[in-house]
């Protein structure tokens, strides 16, 4: 599913993003959290990363695919190491003879006891370990990230600013019921552990956060300079940038001149 379902593009939703920036490389409307993926030349809602794996972005609507997959392909490399390797050899040869030490120090006799193909297809549950641990390592990196709800390029964006404690909302608990679609225990029963095609919450476009509840309009007039940048600064607390400029913010008096400048800082994002 995380190959085969569209991540949000944001052409696709111009009529809801008709007052945001547009982007240099695409000329399209681009809301907050949105960035543009080179790899497909297109701007993707809440882009995390452009898997080659999948031949797809991770954004929006198939950012929980991509998790479950990781998730599930982890518990499954585990259990062909721990279970799979062993049922092959009494499938094949009616008895364990090998252990997992074996696949070290025996080589040679698990080659002339299970010839060519069986020697690869055993050594094929061998290495579903590695990639079972990578997996794992991914799949908490990820956990880590939704917790916080922030994707892949946001987490590194405020590492690079040196700022790691912004996130959209205060409560773990909340971020996972958004990111998995998903309000009580029955839900997650039937739409997590069993296949499921239901959306995330939301289209990507609005953003809740612990300031606003609407949409957010960013050239919206203020008669007062303080409120105007406070403002700013606050519901678009995502883009690392603010920070960096917060201090030159003050600097602005005119707001036609405020306007224009935040024009071109949102656009280099």
């Amino acid at each position: 599913m995380a190959c085969f379902t569209s991540p949000g593009l944001a052409k696709n939703y111009q009529h809801l993003a008709r007052q945001y920036p547009l982007c240099k490389k695409c000329s399209f409307n681009k809301p907050p959290r949105t960035h543009h993926c080179r790899w497909c030349n297109a701007c993707v809602l809440r882009f995390d990363h452009h898997c080659p794996w999948l031949n797809n972005c991770v954004g929006f609507y198939n950012h929980r695919y991509f998790f479950q997959f990781c998730c599930f392909m982890s518990i499954g490399c585990f259990y062909a190491t721990i279970f799979g390797y062993r049922e092959y050899q009494i499938s094949r040869l009616g008895i364990q003879i090998f252990r997992h030490i074996d696949s070290f120090f025996k080589v040679s006799d698990i080659l002339s006891t299970l010839d060519v193909d069986g020697f690869i297809t055993y050594y094929i549950f061998i290495l579903a370990l590695p990639v079972g641990c990578a997996l794992f390592g991914m799949s908490c990196c990820h956990g880590h990230m939704i917790s916080r709800d922030q994707t892949l390029v946001e987490s590194l964006a405020h590492q690079k600013c040196g700022d790691e404690s912004i996130s959209y909302r205060s409560k773990k608990i909340d971020n996972w019921k958004r990111f998995l679609g998903i309000n009580t225990i029955d839900e997650f029963i039937r739409r997590i552990l069993f296949p499921s095609i239901h959306k995330p919450k939301g289209n990507g476009i609005v953003i809740t956060t612990n300031y606003c509840d609407e949409d957010i309009n960013l050239f919206s007039n203020h008669g007062e300079h303080g409120s105007y940048a406070s403002n700013i600064y606050n519901r678009l607390s995502d883009n690392y940038l603010v920070k960096k400029y917060q201090s030159e913010i003050s600097t602005w008096h005119k707001p036609q001149v405020l306007s224009r400048e935040w024009r071109s800082i949102v656009q280099t994002c």
